[in-house]
């Protein structure tokens, strides 16, 4: 499959993109991990999203604690 993207720092061609995990924090304390898509030739954030399998995994155990 051609793929035209590229990315807008680098002008390198993304065809994939790197994935990694952060944390969201608020007033110094974590309350989600968000997944960020990274350029693979200079790691440039091209995106952020939620990580749907952390968010539901943390749901879980914020239940189990309740």
């Amino acid at each position: 499959m051609h793929h035209d993207a590229k990315c807008p720092k680098c002008e390198a061609p993304v065809s994939t993109v790197k994935f990694e995990v952060a944390d969201i924090s608020e007033h110094s304390q974590n309350v989600a991990q968000v997944g960020l898509y990274l350029c693979p030739s200079c790691n440039t954030v091209l995106g952020v999203g939620l990580h749907p399998e952390i968010l539901v995994s943390n749901i879980v155990e914020r239940l189990k604690q309740s």
